[in-house]
């Protein structure tokens, strides 16, 4: 485990150059005395790099035996989440808001989670709730409009 553990720090490692390199020569750190639109992403970068460095430095032993990275079907499984929340996406702007975020929670929980159907639909329901009223009425933040809501 790691080797996919150094894997994982090299390439956040990597990600967090480029973030680096990006607010440095394309945004702006400082602007008129003021930090700029580069300043956070700097910071960030830097946060990226030194809990990547952290990753690679303290995952430095050999692994004890070999372990595949994908265990037979272990696919399915992120494959599924992707699957569902490119459903979700492509569903937002003609179900609406509310409910592509009840049918995201409920198959989440019954397809990925497996829990009983009266759980994920009353979990799924109970969530788009809190979204409504707390995006629509406590926010008043317009959502896209859909078959219900």
């Amino acid at each position: 485990m790691n080797s996919w553990q150094r894997v994982a720090g090299v390439v956040l490692l990597i990600v967090a150059g480029v973030v680096i390199q990006q607010s440095l020569f394309v945004l702006r750190l400082f602007d008129q005395g003021q930090p700029g639109s580069g300043f956070m992403p700097f910071g960030l970068g830097i946060l990226l790099a030194f809990l990547a460095c952290l990753i690679i430095v303290t995952h430095r032993a050999r692994d004890a035996k070999r372990v595949p990275f994908w265990p037979s079907r272990a696919w399915l499984r992120p494959l599924l989440a992707v699957i569902i929340m490119g459903v979700y996406i492509v569903a937002f702007d003609d179900l609406g808001a509310v409910t592509s975020v009840v049918i995201l929670v409920t198959a989440w929980l019954l397809v990925l989670e497996k829990k009983r159907v009266w759980v994920a639909v009353f979990t799924g329901v109970s969530t788009g709730l809190v979204v409504y009223l707390v995006f629509e009425r406590l926010l008043m933040t317009p959502f896209p409009r859909g078959l219900l809501f």
